[in-house]
């Protein structure tokens, strides 16, 4: 309700669906959000809830009009799934994404959004959920290198 995105239900037969499908190529982009935590414990509950809100409107956006979903995995992760889509694709998608959130922090430069991103494109013979997780493993990758820089500016101040 509060992202307005599909639920994990959703995303479960979606994966099981497309592993089912000839549909080659699969493309798909893992979202987390950085910071969240901090947020909640420095101004509540209803300000990290407001970055869930806007980051569900940003892949709402991202995602109209197209064949692609986006999900709500868990607290703060989300997928896209991009069914049909090769890495020329996919980077469009992350282009378009970038993009909107440019526009966001413009009107929220305050309590900017800050994610984590992966992603994936089915590679020849590679399974749907091989290729998530890369882009799991992609996202993780760059939220651990969030933490170090972010827990470096920590200790400078």
């Amino acid at each position: 309700m509060l992202t307005k995105l599909l639920n994990r239900s959703h995303y479960s037969e979606e994966v099981n669906r497309l592993e089912r499908s000839s549909l080659r190529p699969v493309s798909s982009i893992y979202i987390d959000m950085n910071g969240l935590k901090v947020v909640n414990d420095a101004f509540g509950h209803d300000s990290g809830d407001d970055l869930l809100r806007r980051t569900g409107e940003l892949l709402n956006q991202l995602v109209q009009n197209t064949q692609y979903s986006a999900c709500r995995i868990g607290g703060d992760e989300f997928v896209i799934l991009l069914p049909g889509a090769d890495e020329i694709a996919m980077h469009n998608c992350l282009a378009g994404l970038q993009e909107l959130l440019l526009i966001d922090s413009q009107f929220h430069g305050n309590q900017m959004l800050n994610l984590s991103i992966g992603s994936a494109t089915t590679l020849p013979q590679e399974s749907i959920e091989e290729m998530l997780k890369r882009a799991d493993q992609a996202m993780y990758t760059q939220k651990r290198a969030y933490y170090v820089q972010f827990d470096r500016r920590e200790t400078q101040d």
